[in-house]
This record gives structure tokens, C-alpha cells and sequence, in this order.
């Protein structure tokens, strides 16, 4: 009994001290989330003081709030005196914007709505859009939708193509930011000091579970990214390109010296006809939208001519921008191949090469990619926050893309491990995403994962999953994660829970479709089915990817059967988790007892280098 009480003696301040600062953490997350509740979405119309009016104005705020907007809107009354105001007011302060956990999907419904309502009750002959930085993509999603593509309007009510569309005259983004924001890597334009108070600000709006209309906004978010391929879909379908559509006239305006917003964040604007670009001189993210009372110096009072010819749609007099449009419009086929999370993608290279060399010929046009993001490690994969990362460095990468070929039909896609989970999780956070077909080699997305679902809905057309006998790294890591989930039902569609071991087990139950085809089984460990310097395997991957070949495909089912040993251990691997954790925990207890019999400042020196070495461990493995 007397090692009991010792253990205990250790064990209790520990205890406590980590009790205390858990219910300090949500002490703090439920003020700050009440205080930072979301205001509703205004809409305040101005009317006329001429009287009835044909045009109504539309005009969207920033993350300043709409008391920073109060100079472009003083400039947007001066420049259409003869027009009705919309004004859209989200929030009224910087911080509120900044912290505000509105969801901006929420926001752009009310604004949709708002001009449909206030359409039909002026019946307005014209309307023209403007809008500032985050506003600029909140009003984009408010048109996407208002021209009937709403694949992620479903939670507030589908309501189709809207008249007032047709009465668009004109869009002006002031700074817009069709890319989202990021400051990873720092902007070049950006200083130290606010690159600091962002980072800053983003940790501090995780800690405590607020900012969420912010994190809306971040590049490669499921709301910037929906909204760029519901914009490329909308601007190059048939009925635009072909005029029987009308699309409005676009104006990008950027300031020379804007540390957020660059000439490439709107590559996406050029697929439709017509979009002009516009740099300021002088004028920074700030100064283009949240400034625009300043007359003091020639620069300001040029930028407010510049806005002004643009609001009033004087091309010539605007002078835009000679802008290269980096498109490739015969380009039919987008195909990734991603590497997982302990390699360096050396394979993908051999897989791209020969995907291109077989469409060599083709009527078809392709574009391959094997994008590279680092060795990942064991540690910040197990993370959500981590591994969402890289679904949205893909997803940027792949709006870019559907910008850059805009006409390209389809995407097929290539995933080892970690490049499983994140077409995996794309698909299930990004309604927008769909691809051709699917080949999967060491999967770690759930057993489940809905297949059935996202094939009727016409997003996934086939998928191929090997599975492998030894895949230990998906037998026991990321399958304890779907075994939690099943014995607590917990969501495992998002979230910490979204992993599972279908690179050991195969894809069934409810996720099973007939377009998925398990290929059962593999002979081999974890990398089995991407192992290209077998011949075999690299032909099988290609003819599927190119032609939709099966044949081929069976040259993976090596085996009859799982390794029954790594089945076994496969079942219980939340036991063998834990016995790690308790391995790990006795191998410190024996570290501090030793290091205690020289004394307790020494065993606590011990302890902690210990506990930094297991970490350092986890990041590398």
C-alpha cells in the first residue's frame, strides 16, 4: 500500500492542476462565445431623395465593420445620387467582425434574400453590386446562389434562379477576396507586426472556439472554395458563353500595396467575359474600402475617381489592367496523384508520367498533377487541425486549377494514406467537388465512409480500394479512431473521428456502392499499392485512371486472405493504444523514481525532458 499512496502523492497535484486549468478553458470558451454571439444581418435601404428609382445599389462591408465603409458608401451615394442604397450590415465593429462566429453562409442568405425582397418591391430596371474584401465573397455566394447554384444552400432552403440576376449591370470588388485570406506563408507586402497579430488572432480564436465568420473567409475554406467552382461553373456554362445567359460586367479593384489581396487572387473572375482588373497606386487593403472619406493627398483623391469610374462603369476613362490570363482551354481532364503521410511522393512522379504518356494521342487533353506537401508526420496527422490543412491546400490548389482550365469535364484522383483522407474529407466538407474516378491504396477513411451517398449523387462515378494483408500503420492508428466512433456513435463523417481503417478492411456496410470495388487482397504492408516499380501495379493504376480499365486491376489481389495475427490485434487496437500510453506513463514512473533518489529537482528535470522527447518523437515518426 505504501507505493499506492506514494503514486498518489505524485500523482494528485498533477491531477488537480490539470482539472483546474480544463474548466478554466471552458469557463473561458463560454464568455467569449457569449460574447461574441452573432448579431443578425441588417439590410437598410436608402432610398432616393430624387424619388421612385430604376437602380438599386447594393453594397457590402468588410471585416472593419460598416462604420470603416462609411466613406465608400458617402462616395457610392455621390456617384449614383439617382439610385436606391442597399446597405448590408453583418456587424458593426472591427472586433465584433473579427470574432464574430456568424456563419457566413448565414450571411449571404440574408443577403440574397434581402435584394430579392427589395427587387420586387421596387421592380428596379438595373442593380449594381458592390463589395469589400470579405463582403466582396459574401456577395459572391449571394449571386452563385441567386443564379440557381446552391449544391451548399440546403440548410437555409434552395429557392432557384432569381429575376433580379438578369438585372445586374455591374459587379465592383474592392479588394475582394475571391481566394480567401492566409498569412502562410507571410504576404510579402504585410509587416511583422501585423503578420504577428494575426497568428496571434488565430490562436487565439481557436483556444477559445470564436471567429468563426473569419475562418470562413481563410483560403481553401469550404465556403471560399464552393463559392470559386460555383463561379467558374456558372461563368463558363453553355447559356453565358454562349449569350443566352446574361452575366454581369465585372470590376476587380487592388491596391499596389495590399499585404492581403493579390493581382492572382482572382483568377477565377477571368472565366467570365468581360471581368476587368484594376490596380490602385498608393493604396493599400485598407485604404480601398475602409478609407475612402480621406481627400487629403492627390493619391486618395485619385483612388476615389478610379472607384468612382468603376461604379459607373467608364471603362475608358478606367483604363484596366492589360492582364495575361493564365487559361488553357483545352485542357478536358484534371488527374492528381497525392502521396501519404511518411513519404515524400517519389512514386507519384512514375504515376503522373505514365498517366501523361498514355494520353499521349488521345482526343482527350489532361493535366497531372503530383503535388508534393512533405514528409507528414504520425503526430500532426492524428491532429484534425493539422490534417485539415492539407484538405485545404488541396482544395485552393484545385480551384486554381478549374480557373486555369475551365474547361476541363472531370477530375480523377490518386491517393496513398494520407492523400486518401483528403479527397475523403474534401468530398464530404465541399459539396462542389466532384471527380470521375477514384483509385485508393492504404486508406485510412472510415469502414462506412458513404460511397452509396456521393455516388447517387452523381459526384463520384467509381472507386478502387486495395487492401492490403499487412497494413499494420491502418490496422492500428487510424482504425482506432472508427472503432471510438462506432462504439460511442459518434459523427465520423467530420472532425477528430473522420478516420478509419478501410486500407485493412475494405469499404462496406451502408458506405458500400456497387461503383466500389475493394480489391482483396494485396499482398504487402502499407505502400503495397502504390509499390510502382512493379510493372504490373503502375499499368493497373494507369489503364483505370485513363480508361476506366478493370482487368488490369486484379494483379493487386495477390492474396486470399488478411494476416490473421494483425486481424486479431487489428480488433483490439484501442487496447493496444492504450497499452502504449501506459507503457509510455510506467517508463516515466521508473525515470522519476530513479532520478528521485538524487533528488526531486533533478527527477523533475528528468521528467520533463522525457515528456519533450516523446514529443519530438511523435512529430517524427
Amino acid at each position: 500500500m505504501a507505493w499506492l499512496v506514494a503514486v498518489w502523492t505524485m500523482v494528485w497535484p498533477g491531477l488537480v492542476l490539470v482539472s483546474s486549468l480544463g474548466l478554466s478553458w471552458l469557463l473561458l470558451r463560454t464568455i467569449a462565445r457569449a460574447l461574441t454571439r452573432p448579431r443578425e444581418t441588417r439590410l437598410v435601404l436608402r432610398p432616393s431623395a430624387a424619388g421612385a428609382a430604376d437602380t438599386l445599389v447594393v453594397a457590402v462591408h468588410g471585416m472593419p465593420g460598416v462604420v470603416k465603409f462609411a466613406g465608400a458608401l458617402a462616395l457610392i451615394a455621390e456617384t449614383w445620387p439617382e439610385a436606391d442604397h442597399l446597405v448590408v450590415d453583418y456587424h458593426d465593429s472591427w472586433l465584433r467582425g473579427f470574432t464574430s462566429s456568424a456563419d457566413a453562409r448565414a450571411v449571404a442568405d440574408a443577403i440574397e434574400q434581402g435584394i430579392h425582397a427589395e427587387f420586387k418591391r421596387g421592380q428596379y430596371r438595373r442593380v449594381v453590386l458592390v463589395g469589400y474584401s470579405a463582403g466582396a465573397s459574401l456577395l459572391r455566394k449571394a449571386l452563385v446562389w441567386a443564379y440557381g447554384e446552391e449544391e451548399d444552400r440546403v440548410a437555409f432552403g434552395r429557392r432557384g434562379k432569381r429575376a433580379w440576376v438578369d438585372t445586374i449591370e455591374r459587379v465592383v470588388l474592392l479588394a475582394g477576396m475571391n481566394r480567401g485570406w492566409s498569412v502562410d506563408p507571410r504576404p510579402d507586402l504585410m509587416s511583422w507586426p501585423t503578420y504577428l497579430s494575426i497568428r496571434l488572432g488565430e490562436f487565439l480564436a481557436g483556444f477559445l472556439g470564436i471567429g468563426r465568420l473569419i475562418s470562413a473567409m481563410h483560403r481553401g475554406s469550404s465556403f471560399i472554395a464552393d463559392t470559386r467552382l460555383q463561379w467558374v461553373r456558372l461563368a463558363r456554362s453553355e447559356d453565358v458563353v454562349a449569350g443566352r445567359q446574361h452575366f454581369p460586367q465585372v470590376i476587380q479593384l487592388i491596391g499596389s500595396e495590399d499585404d492581403l489581396v493579390s493581382k492572382e487572387d482572382g483568377q477565377d473572375l477571368s472565366t467570365a467575359a468581360g471581368t476587368l482588373f484594376k490596380t490602385l497606386a498608393q493604396t493599400g487593403h485598407k485604404e480601398i474600402g475602409g478609407a475612402l472619406d480621406d481627400t487629403s493627398t492627390p493619391a486618395a483623391l485619385e483612388r476615389r475617381r478610379m472607384i468612382a469610374l468603376a461604379l459607373r462603369g467608364r471603362v475608358d476613362e478606367l483604363e484596366p489592367d492589360l492582364v495575361e490570363m493564365k487559361e488553357d482551354r483545352e485542357v478536358d481532364r484534371l488527374v492528381y496523384v497525392m502521396h501519404g503521410i511518411r513519404d515524400l511522393g517519389e512514386w507519384t512522379d512514375r504515376v503522373r508520367d505514365e498517366v501523361r504518356r498514355r494520353y499521349e494521342g488521345n482526343a482527350e487533353r489532361v493535366a497531372v498533377f503530383s503535388a508534393k506537401y512533405g514528409r507528414f508526420p504520425m503526430a500532426r496527422f492524428l491532429l484534425p487541425f493539422d490534417r485539415q490543412r492539407n484538405v485545404r491546400e488541396f482544395m485552393d490548389r484545385y480551384t486554381e486549377h478549374v480557373a486555369r482550365y475551365p474547361n476541363a469535364k472531370s477530375m480523377d484522383y490518386v491517393g496513398h494514406s494520407n492523400g486518401t483522407y483528403i479527397l475523403g474529407s474534401a468530398l464530404l466538407r465541399y459539396v462542389t467537388i466532384r471527380v470521375r474516378r477514384v483509385f485508393f491504396a492504404g486508406s485510412v477513411m472510415p469502414y462506412g465512409y458513404p460511397w452509396t451517398e456521393l455516388v447517387d449523387g452523381g459526384r463520384v462515378e467509381s472507386v478502387v480500394n486495395v487492401v492490403a494483408t499487412r497494413d499494420w500503420v491502418v490496422a492500428i492508428f487510424p482504425k482506432m479512431f472508427q472503432q471510438i466512433a462506432d462504439l460511442f456513435r459518434l459523427d465520423s463523417r467530420q472532425g477528430l473521428f473522420d478516420l478509419g481503417g478501410a486500407g485493412f478492411d475494405g469499404f462496406g456496410a451502408s458506405g458500400l456502392s456497387a461503383a466500389v470495388d475493394n480489391l482483396e487482397y494485396s499482398r504487402g504492408a502499407h505502400s503495397t499499392g502504390v509499390d510502382v516499380d512493379d510493372q504490373d501495379k503502375l499499368a493497373a493504376i494507369a489503364s483505370y485512371v485513363v480508361g476506366g480499365e478493370r482487368a488490369g486491376l486484379r494483379t493487386f489481389e495477390s492474396a486470399k486472405k488478411k494476416n490473421p495475427l494483425l486481424a486479431v490485434v487489428s480488433t483490439l487496437c484501442v487496447l493496444v493504444w492504450l497499452g502504449l500510453l501506459v507503457g509510455l506513463s510506467l517508463l516515466g514512473y521508473l525515470i522519476f523514481l530513479w532520478f528521485a533518489s538524487h533528488g526531486l529537482l533533478l527527477a523533475g528535470a528528468a521528467v520533463a525532458g522525457y515528456v519533450l522527447l516523446v514529443i519530438l518523437l511523435l512529430y517524427w515518426i
